[in-house]
């Protein structure tokens, strides 16, 4: 029995490869996104499913950051994300904020690369691989839709999408508009959020060959922060597993010092143009911005009165400009591709001791200049240049062969009258440059089956915090570099749609941060070396009567060359499991994701000497699974065009879960995943 024109593994799997794949890659399709993910789910959310994929959401679906979002084991910050191919993330250490970009309905689509890409790949961390993602188009018919949401945690959204269609008179313009509200308390105690997002994207065809686009995306957040990110186990048995904040203002857990304001925008403005038959252009100037003010880290006791409290205002902000270039050459024998990508960013970063008994005033001792308020004042610089060239050869009409070479500077600079951690004057620069090589096949033997292969060089150049010491000049951390080597296969047909992979990853320069057994300060230290290896694989059946099933999983290996220690927050594994159905308007979903063992140590260990680890300790792996119902139906001839309601319900067995997150004086901190959680939505089209 064949499947029919519709529905067949490949346009009912939620995760699959491209056939071209040059890299282990998983790309979650809108579908999947609108219909099987909660309505507040971040990026993360949405990838977790990928296989090599992890990820803690403490404060429910989206309703908070991310916490241990990882990429084959590789943290946050040792890869990139990416919107529209635009890589974005904070200055000083390439980290990103899951909720603070970017909600599920301004995402068309997520793509996890798992692996460096060729040379044309842009981004800080691309050896670590990206999470790429796509924006929301506009349609071709005119069309509103709200959609209001419910759920748990006091949770309601609101979201409003207009699309005006081709328009004419403009050549075909069209332009989508979305304006978002999102109220939540999220799982955590006295811990709400509330955010409002704004989405426009125009689309402008000139000529045959050109289209213009325009796009921007805002997003203001309010929420409480708890002031403890993890918890031990004598804090989850006395506070509660969902404790965050709480009405004591004599408590450092009190949530009028625990709160944050973020404001972030992107904009792009882009042309794309068949420029003639053989050459093509696409180029995006584009900036983005992220500011941020914290009230944390709350204290007992200010200069003005022991019996006051006094806490920190954090402000981190930074706007980056922009432009990626390519250039592409097509002709018999292959494709040329030439281009690079530019930005240049401004950052400013403090953090000043205030007294909330004197509403909030400055907290300095009598005499002293208010400089010594700060834990640290500080403007960083931070500019990046790749150019880049590669060549898609063929040949052959099924083997496809791209070498390609890069070349990449970063320059960072920092001025500071109160350095973080020194607390000394500091005005220093560095630059780093790296010529990178790649080189990938991909053959096809049938018309269902390809295979390809890659021998890809990586390269991440040193954060912010080499620059906390006193001499940066002399400080030994160095870039991060890998050899990546991999070697996968996909196989689609309309009944079965896979894909496996193989990898090997030589690490050099691993960077961890430790904390200093006098100090309590965190300090920042270097692995000689790491080895990462693995196998990945994920499948699609379709059964029939549009129900297919879908599994995947990964088995990953990561130690530390010298001491043979298994790399810290790691899991060893991943899999996931779903059955979906799709037929006479109704969808449905049940799915599980399961996160293996991972293990942490001691703060100060070396890990380059097994000698130094005096505490470890294993986080078991665990399961979630979740659950999707939802049914839709056009109405012709009516005023509402059509609707669609569902249900969304994660932790649907309501498992209770914690993952060991750090070691600190012989405890260990937990993150806590929330309970089961629901959340119902009714859209309308008009």
């Amino acid at each position: 029995m064949r499947a029919d024109a519709t529905t067949s593994a490949i346009t009912l799997a939620p995760v699959q490869s491209e056939f071209d794949a040059m890299q282990p890659q998983s790309v979650i399709a809108l579908d999947y996104i609108s219909n099987h993910t909660a309505p507040t789910a971040d990026y993360a959310s949405i990838a977790e499913i990928a296989p090599g994929m992890a990820n803690v959401s403490p404060a429910g679906p989206g309703l908070g950051e991310s916490k241990q979002m990882t990429l084959r084991g590789f943290s946050d910050s040792q890869y990139n994300v990416t919107y529209d191919d635009i890589p974005f993330g904070d200055t000083n250490d390439f980290s990103h904020h899951t909720s603070s970009y970017f909600p599920a309905k301004m995402i068309g689509q997520v793509r996890v690369d798992r692996g460096p890409g060729g040379a044309s790949q842009l981004g800080e961390a691309t050896f670590g691989g990206t999470v790429g993602l796509r924006s929301k188009d506009p349609r071709d018919q005119f069309s509103f839709i709200p959609t209001f949401s419910v759920g748990s945690y006091g949770t309601t959204l609101t979201h409003l999408e207009l699309n005006t269609g081709r328009i004419e008179r403009l050549d075909g313009g069209k332009l989508i508009v979305s304006v978002q509200y999102n109220d939540t308390d999220t799982a955590q105690t006295r811990s709400p959020m509330r955010r409002k997002t704004g989405y426009l994207k125009y689309v402008q065809p000139v000529g045959s060959g050109t289209e213009i686009t325009f796009l921007s995306n805002y997003n203001d957040i309010w929420f409480n922060k708890p002031n403890r990110g993890s918890l031990t186990q004598s804090q989850i048995d006395t506070l509660g597993r969902n404790f965050g904040l709480n009405d004591d203002p004599a408590s450092t857990d009190y949530h009028g010092y625990n709160y944050q304001t973020k404001q972030t925008d992107l904009e792009y403005l882009g042309v794309a143009s068949q420029i003639n038959e053989q050459w093509q252009l696409d180029n995006k100037v584009y900036t983005y911005a992220y500011a941020n003010s914290s009230h944390e880290k709350p204290y007992a006791g200010t200069n003005a009165s022991p019996a006051a409290m006094g806490g920190y205002i954090k402000v981190n902000n930074y706007r980056a400009w922009g432009d990626t270039f390519a250039v592409t050459r097509t002709d018999g024998h292959g494709a040329l591709r030439l281009g690079g990508w530019y930005e240049t960013t401004h950052n400013d970063r403090s953090s000043m001791a205030i007294d909330y008994s004197l509403g909030g005033r400055i907290d300095v001792k009598p005499g002293k200049a208010d400089l010594t308020a700060y834990k640290y004042l500080m403007s960083d610089q931070l500019r990046t240049t790749q150019v880049f060239a590669e060549y898609a050869w063929q040949p052959l009409d099924s083997l496809t062969v791209t070498p390609g070479v890069k070349h990449l500077y970063v320059r960072r600079g920092i001025d500071t009258p109160r350095n973080q951690t020194t607390k000394l004057p500091l005005d220093y620069a560095e630059s780093w440059n790296k010529t990178l090589g790649y080189l990938s096949a991909n053959y096809r033997p049938t018309d269902d089956w390809s295979v390809y292969s890659q021998v890809a060089q990586g390269f991440l150049a040193p954060n912010l915090n080499q620059f906390y010491v006193p001499d940066p000049s002399i400080n030994r951390t160095r870039p991060q570099q890998t050899m990546n080597y991999q070697f996968g296969t996909v196989y689609k047909t309309e009944r079965f749609n896979a894909d496996a992979d193989i990898y090997y990853i030589d690490y050099q320069n691993f960077p961890l941060t430790a904390t200093d057994p006098v100090t309590h300060e965190d300090i920042y230290t270097l692995a000689k070396g790491a080895k990462m290896k693995g196998i990945e694989a994920e499948a699609t059946y379709y059964l029939g009567a549009g129900v297919s099933i879908y599994a995947n999983g990964s088995i990953s290996d990561a130690t530390f060359k010298r001491s043979g220690l298994d790399l810290p927050n790691v899991p060893d594994g991943t899999a996931a499991l779903g059955a979906f159905y799709e037929g006479g308007g109704f969808f449905a979903s049940i799915t599980g994701k399961y996160v293996g063992a991972q293990k942490i140590y001691n703060g100060d260990f070396n890990p380059d000497d097994i000698t130094s680890v005096t505490d470890t300790r294993r986080s078991g792996g665990f399961w979630r699974a979740g659950m999707s119902l939802g049914y839709g139906e056009n109405l012709g001839g009516s005023f509402i065009k059509s609707y669609k309601l569902r249900l969304k319900v994660d932790n649907l067995f309501d498992a209770r879960q914690k993952v060991a997150d750090s070691v600190k004086k012989g405890d260990t901190y937990y993150l806590v995943l929330p309970g089961r959680s629901w959340f119902a939505s009714l859209s309308l089209a008009f």
